[in-house]
């Protein structure tokens, strides 16, 4: 059988302390019910939501292996042992690595999907423990975990039927029960070592034959391995991953299969579907700057320059006032908030337009320059208090639906406030900083 160098790379640093693999491919089932999606079990208060009521989980994705393979494992009364990384700042940058932001996260979100056949009745409890420092296919019995999340459905709707669901789980809120891991083990990178990995487990005590994870691919095999985490340049939750660190093996323990190292004979490569949540690493930053009234460009109109990334000096803040986007640009999941600082405490209206005003230069315009250009929609105003506004804030649409964005693509923004005071121009009107945002889907 054909095996990825890195694969191989990482089993000899496991050394002494990983077991020859035995392949076991009559673990993998296909996957032939259909894949729904269960929503958001928040563990608190053992109440389920739509994916759109996800308030408490972390705005992170920080390890994500759910490149499904269209197969799942049965369990059959035997624990499952997998292993992935969560990069620290000392983590690499490679084809499947990048540095993370922190040495310890707080997980207060995790996804699993698995298939059953099992009603509620006999479904029993699925249940996911995980370990901050892992060697893969160690045992991990009498192991205490850092984190537990149980489940006791969803299940099938007829018994014998398979059934398929992915589950969110919220592990935040009033009385919930996140748990903290460190970054590639210890905190630290420590080169091929296997301390760098965290482990997780999963069982069930559903009676019967065909209730199990999902198998999810490999890194070694499709190289996206940080892909749909906050690793991503640009993030993009909406793409899968091959979880950063996972190998083509597994443990087997506790149950009646014999406990040992397998893998399922490379057809195919494959561990267990798995995303994690946190609060990272604050707001990812989204967009690209221009459009500058500090002397580049396009002159501002009373040579009023405000400081470089800003817009021309206002009245109150010779700085220039600034525009500036958080979120991820995605049609599917819209989390993008435009910022702007710096203005008078006055109304600001939020604008997107279809290209760079003279091609990036802009145009005076006002007090200011003109730096959204082509097809204008105008997104909303907003009073600025303490010289800051935002759009959307709670009960507006998202940018790309106010915006009228349904195609991938860029568009412009900016923001336009009242200026009203003697100074420059005998407009009463200046403008931010230009920005760029590349929307996918």
């Amino acid at each position: 059988m054909l095996r990825s160098s890195l694969t191989l790379a990482g089993l000899v640093a496991l050394g002494a302390a990983a077991q020859a693999q035995q392949a076991i491919p009559s673990k993998a089932h296909p996957i032939t019910g259909t894949v729904r999606d269960a929503g958001v079990f928040h563990a608190a208060t053992n109440t389920w939501t739509r994916k759109a009521s996800q308030a408490n989980i972390g705005a992170d994705i920080i390890y994500n292996n759910t490149n499904s393979t269209g197969y799942f494992s049965a369990l059959s009364g035997d624990t499952y042992n997998d292993e992935g990384r969560i990069p620290s700042p000392s983590s690499p940058t490679n084809l499947n690595s990048r540095p993370g932001c922190r040495t310890s996260y707080n997980i207060d979100g995790v996804q699993i999907a698995y298939c059953t056949d099992q009603t509620t009745a006999t479904f029993g409890t699925y249940t996911v423990n995980f370990f901050q420092s892992y060697t893969a296919c160690a045992t991990l019995i009498g192991s205490t975990p850092q984190g537990t999340v149980n489940l006791t459905g969803p299940a099938a709707p007829v018994a014998g039927t398979l059934q398929c669901w992915v589950v969110t789980v919220d592990l935040a809120g009033p009385g919930g029960t996140p748990f903290t891991m460190l970054a590639d083990g210890d905190g630290t990178y420590a080169g091929t070592s296997p301390t760098n990995l965290f482990g997780w487990n999963i069982k069930s005590t559903a009676t019967g034959t065909s209730t199990g994870p999902f198998m999810a691919c490999d890194p070694n095999v499709a190289s996206i391995g940080y892909d749909g985490t906050r690793w991503d340049s640009p993030v993009n939750y909406n793409e899968d991953g091959n979880g950063m660190g996972t190998l083509d093996q597994f443990r087997i323990e506790g149950g009646p299969t014999t406990a040992g190292c397998y893998f399922f004979g490379g057809i195919p490569f494959a561990s267990f579907h798995l995303e994690l949540y946190a609060t990272a690493c604050g707001p990812t930053t989204v967009g690209t700057p221009f459009c500058f009234g500090d002397g580049t460009g396009t002159a501002c109109p009373c040579a009023n320059n405000g400081l470089p990334g800003n817009g021309c000096a206002n009245s109150l803040n010779t700085n220039g006032a600034n525009i500036a986007g958080t979120g991820v640009a995605s049609i599917a999941n819209d989390t993008v908030v435009l910022t702007t600082t710096n203005t008078p405490n006055s109304s600001v209206l939020f604008f997107q337009g279809t290209i760079q005003q003279a091609g990036g230069a802009g145009g005076a315009f006002g007090d200011g320059k003109r730096c959204a250009g082509g097809t204008v929609v105008r997104l909303g105003t907003k009073n600025a208090a303490l010289g800051v506004a935002n759009y959307p804030v709670a009960g507006d649409l998202s940018v790309h639906l106010k915006g009228l964005v349904t195609a991938p693509g860029t568009r412009t923004y900016q923001g336009w406030y009242r200026n009203a005071a003697a100074f420059c121009t005998a407009s009463t009107f200046n403008l931010t900083n230009g920005l760029e945002v590349a929307w996918g889907l």
